[in-house]
């Protein structure tokens, strides 16, 4: 939410702001769910079945599109590619072929990267896990595909998504700091969702959002399972018995823990199904009815570098291409390739070594992962070139900021405010403005640095 449309949501009475944020689902819903959501919705259904050889078709169809896309529209891959003779790219081996895209050369040139659809181009904002405020560009076709992947995994669980009621527990600036009444929650009516704070989700708070979910009764739930762990938590303790059960209950975002798991499907009487799906442009892994994480290949190809690192190609990314893009995260997929139990003709990931998240620690509003304050840089990506949160006290959190010419005082008062909005007027705030913000290792750049002693784990 931009600092204006901020300030006039913050300042409405909560009536207006379920409108708002209605109106809000409404113009999101006309740019992800079109004659292209559709669509695709229905091509995956007619895919399912398929067998290996004509996925493997699929793919390299849609290989071969996004290529040819990227090197006729993006300026940074004309130059990428030069000296290669693009018609030679026929199947996946052949990938090999071109060159590997980093992380730090695709910061460097992002907007290079970004190719020339602006008129029908709908932004996103990613941290890339380096400090720095990356635009990620999105064409309304790639959104919509994105939107159908997710939703053909949901609706495989028995979840449909805009037909049955949602609840969502999410990281967005929802509440009011002026807000004295404790309704912790807000309905996007046009979407049938109830979006419950994610940042209020406590000890204090718990039986506020049971009795309110018991009002409710989502058909199913989604949201970030470091808060749904602290909800059901509360529910297992207090041995409560909830008179609605969710279809299903989809973790976004975040880590699953194993143990936020079983706290998680104890409570609510009903299967977890996690999915990775990042804003970055990954192609989709979601687990399946037996329980296994699989890699959708529908929604791109992986590779695996000598040293084991992730290396995607999305086929959802034509406004800005990612094409054998490092991600440095380590998986495997399994080595016995009969197909799973549930049937799925997807590949089975054996293992995905992604980094633990990082976390803050306020004194009195509990710990907050990066997702909880990435709308501090997201809001000015042309301001601020990188930052970085330092903790040393439970009394304090360092920011060290790296401006652009455009960077100004207004920018560091709402940073400030932002803080003090997540982890409370009780902390103190000490933002600064570098030269350069030094790595943690010759190599690795930390967003996040948390200093505490004895911190083994996020909850």
């Amino acid at each position: 939410m931009h600092t204006l449309q901020r300030r006039v949501y913050e300042n409405a009475p909560i009536f207006l702001q379920n409108i708002l944020l209605s109106l809000e689902g409404y113009r999101k819903t006309k740019n992800m769910y079109g004659d292209v959501y559709y669509s695709h919705l229905i091509e995956l259904a007619n895919n399912k079945h398929l067998e290996e050889e004509e996925v493997r078709k699929y793919q390299e169809k849609e290989l071969r599109k996004l290529i040819q896309h990227a090197v006729n529209n993006s300026p940074f891959y004309k130059d990428f590619y030069k000296g290669i003779d693009i018609a030679e790219i026929q199947t996946i081996e052949d990938l090999k072929k071109l060159p590997v895209l980093d992380k730090e050369t695709l910061e460097e040139n992002i907007t290079l990267i970004h190719t020339n659809h602006k008129n029908s181009i709908i932004r996103t904002l990613a941290s890339n896990k380096t400090g720095k405020p990356l635009k990620f560009l999105f064409t309304k076709e790639d959104i919509q595909k994105r939107m159908a992947l997710r939703d053909f995994f949901r609706k495989q669980h028995g979840a449909i998504n805009l037909e049955m009621k949602r609840a969502s527990f999410s990281s967005k600036w929802l509440i009011s700091k002026k807000q004295q009444k404790k309704m912790l929650w807000r309905n996007n009516f046009y979407m049938k969702q109830r979006l419950y704070s994610a940042h209020y989700c406590s000890e204090q708070n718990a039986e506020l959002f049971v009795s309110d979910l018991e009002e409710y009764k989502p058909d199913f739930i989604d949201g970030l399972p470091s808060a749904l762990f602290k909800i059901a938590k509360y529910i297992n303790e207090n041995k409560i018995i909830l008179s609605f059960k969710p279809i299903a209950i989809f973790t976004v975002y975040e880590k699953l823990y194993s143990h936020y798991r079983r706290e998680i499907e104890e409570a609510f009487g009903c299967p977890i199904r996690d999915q990775y799906f990042s804003s970055e442009g990954m192609p989709l892994f979601s687990e399946c009815v037996k329980g296994k994480l699989h890699y959708n290949l529908f929604s791109g190809v992986l590779e695996s570098s000598v040293e084991g690192e992730l290396i995607v190609t999305c086929f959802t990314t034509q406004g800005t291409p990612l094409i054998r893009y490092n991600i440095g995260d380590e998986l495997k997929l399994t080595k016995n390739r009969t197909k799973c139990k549930c049937g799925s003709i997807h590949p089975v990931i054996e293992s995905l070594n992604a980094p633990a998240p990082e976390y803050l620690q306020s004194k009195s509003n509990g710990k907050f992962t990066s997702i909880y304050f990435s709308g501090i840089w997201s809001d000015f990506p042309e301001e601020i070139n990188k930052i970085q949160f330092i903790q040393n006290t439970e009394e304090s959190i360092d920011v060290l900021i790296e401006g652009t010419e455009n960077y100004t005082n207004a920018i560091t008062e709402s940073i400030h405010n932002t803080m003090e909005y997540l982890f409370g007027r009780d902390m103190t705030f000490n933002i600064r403005i570098v030269d350069k913000i030094p790595n943690l290792t010759e190599k690795d750049f930390h967003l996040v640095i948390n200093n505490l002693a004895g911190r083994r784990y996020l909850f």
